[in-house]
């Protein structure tokens, strides 16, 4: 956020496209997600807190292990180059509208498919930014 803030105010001279310069996007983010955190802070410090904690038995434990073992798992599927951001999101979204929210398993094939397909036309055709590929990437555009 502070590297970016020198571009954080939309440009008056004219010379960027649009009326932003490239740090803008950057720090906004940067402010909100500090600013959200610091109400997650005021709140956790001022709100009386439960006397059995968060991890009261087993399953609770077993909820956050469902999430975070498969988002890892992910993460290293997209980083190596095996699948790629499209097809490991999607499978992802899948799984966790399956185990997670409990879904239909069309609503959540649906939901695996149709996600990594908006975010394919919103970053590579729209934005023009390029997200890590699979390695069905000379035959497929993801």
């Amino acid at each position: 956020m502070f590297d970016t803030r020198a571009g954080a105010l939309p440009d008056t001279t004219g010379t960027a496209p649009g009326g932003l310069r490239g740090g803008w996007y950057p720090f906004w983010s940067g402010a909100l997600i500090a600013i959200a955190g610091a109400a997650v802070a005021v709140r956790a410090l001022t709100t009386p807190q439960p006397a059995e904690g968060v991890y009261r038995d087993r399953r609770s434990v077993l909820v956050v292990v469902q999430l975070i073992v498969p988002m890892l798992i992910t993460t290293y599927l997209m980083a190596d180059g095996l699948l790629g951001f499209y097809l490991a999101s999607g499978l992802y979204v899948t799984y966790f509208a399956l185990v997670t929210t409990r879904y239909h398993w069309y609503w959540a094939l649906a939901a695996g498919v149709l996600i990594p397909v908006a975010t394919y036309l919103a970053f590579e055709i729209g934005f023009r930014a390029f997200l890590p590929k699979s390695f069905l990437y000379p035959t497929l555009p993801f």
